[in-house]
């Protein structure tokens, strides 16, 4: 299981004993204090694993949807309809950790355990 493999590779990144519990509910900064360093490692890990790649703003580009950029954000920060689309991609977070004002770059942020594991999911479906 996916999910499975992903908590694997997050113990791995922070260097977690088999005893230290991850969930997949578990926020990546906020719960597991991860760092923008330990996020590039994580996927750099689910890159190798599942032999797929995972660019920049693949965040971005998944709560976009079909959106066209203006109605998604504005000057860096995401529109209302935007943050809508951002907290329903990431339906798992607590809606309390989503500010009013999210810069388009900090999208990673917000992801638990399972987001990380539903994007790896997604993006190996993309290469079929």
């Amino acid at each position: 299981m996916t999910l499975d493999v992903v908590i694997t590779l997050v113990r791995e990144t922070l260097g977690l004993p088999e005893t230290e519990a991850v969930r997949g509910d578990q926020l990546l900064f906020y719960d597991l204090e991860f760092t923008s360093l330990d996020l590039l490692d994580l996927l750099y890990r689910v890159e190798e694993r599942f032999g797929i790649s995972i660019p920049e703003g693949t965040m971005y580009r998944l709560a976009r949807g079909e959106l066209d950029d203006a109605a998604f954000a504005q000057h860096g920060h995401l529109t209302p309809l935007g943050r809508e689309r951002l907290m329903a991609l990431l339906a798992d977070s607590p809606q309390q950790i989503f500010p009013d004002k999210i810069h388009a770059q900090t999208l990673p942020r917000y992801c638990t355990v399972a987001a990380i594991a539903r994007l790896a999911e997604h993006e190996a479906a993309e290469r079929r």
